[in-house]
């Protein structure tokens, strides 16, 4: 193999990674939240630099995921991820994602590098890392169910297998790998998950039950009155001897009038009102995460994540390197 045809993958793959490396720096200058995120990120990529001199073969997988000042409002809201009867029987690498809801963040990430030792200096290299941020969310959920299940799934799979399912709002889940086979004397595997939230805020609310009481109240009142009174009652009346008339010989009588009285009274009542007395909570916010009948007989890596709410971060990670005892001494 002439040198020139030799050194030409190297050249691809140390100019992949330069690519990378300034990806990585520029992710820095989003904002002041990524930087502490990615700091172990330019340390990663300063190594890789240095060994990449001698590496022969090189994979890198290198992403970022941000959710930033969003809002949820769920009224009444139903979120269902469900994984039935899926993925059975599979071999190789596997990934699955199923999410519901509002700002999930899944991810499945496979970094693999083989290298023979009569390749270049027969070094190997995998590089895989993700980074996924929630800042400055808000949750408000009102008799909200969310359901996560995975059942009867990925059972009788062989090789690295990574299941996601999610139910809920802003959920992070992540499933890497990095390989590095090398029949030389160097293998590096490297697999790293930034997971980051910030100032989220959920809010979980149901609806209050009451039921309706009436209320009754009734009153009564007595009493007693009594009084005195008097007066006159006048009449004319003739004297009777017949020599007044045309003289004014009738006369007015006045006779005196007195009276008692007296009595007894009652006042009854009934008053009716309505109240509404709290009994408890119906349709309350629900989380239910599942894992039935699954992931059996498998063989290899296996990882499997499930969640269901708001805010859940789950990661699953898997490095391996093997090199050539044999070539130590090279």
């Amino acid at each position: 193999m002439k040198p020139t045809m030799a050194l030409k993958p190297l050249v691809f793959a140390l100019a992949a990674v330069m690519a990378v490396a300034a990806q990585a720096g520029g992710n820095n200058e989003h904002g002041g939240h990524n930087g502490g995120h990615n700091g172990g990120h330019d340390g990663n990529t300063s190594y890789l630099l240095s060994l990449l001199v001698n590496a022969g073969s090189a994979a890198t997988v290198i992403d970022t995921q941000t959710n930033a000042a969003n809002w949820v409002n769920n009224e009444a809201t139903r979120n269902d991820a469900k994984m039935d009867n899926s993925a059975n029987g599979s071999q190789g690498n596997l990934g699955a994602n199923t999410a519901a809801g509002d700002g999930n963040q899944q991810d499945n990430v496979a970094a693999i590098a083989t290298a023979d030792e009569s390749f270049v200096f027969g070094s190997a290299m995998a590089v895989s890392s993700a980074t996924q941020n929630n800042i400055g969310n808000g949750v408000a959920n009102f008799s909200t169910k969310n359901t996560a299940s995975l059942n009867s799934s990925a059972n009788g799979s062989s090789g690295n297998i990574g299941v996601n399912v999610t139910a809920g709002d802003f959920n992070q889940q992540k499933n890497n790998l990095a390989i590095a086979v090398s029949g030389g004397r160097v293998a590096v595997a490297s697999a790293a998950a930034n997971q980051t939230t910030t100032g989220l805020g959920v809010s979980n609310s149901a609806d209050r039950t009451y039921k309706t009481d009436t209320l009754y109240s009734g009153f009564a009142a007595y009493g007693k009155y009594q009084g005195n009174g008097w007066g006159y009652v006048e009449d004319e009346s003739s004297n009777g001897h017949g020599h007044g008339q045309g003289h004014g010989g009738g006369r007015t009588d006045k006779d005196p009038l007195k009276f008692h009285e007296e009595g007894d009274f009652a006042l009854f009542g009934v008053a009716s009102y309505q109240v509404l007395t709290p009994t408890g909570w119906v349709n309350p916010v629900t989380n239910t995460a599942s894992l039935t009948n699954s992931l059996n007989g498998v063989s290899g890596n296996v990882g499997a994540n499930v969640s269901a709410g708001n805010a859940n971060q789950q990661s699953n990670s898997l490095s391996i390197a093997a090199g050539c005892r044999a070539c130590t001494g090279m």
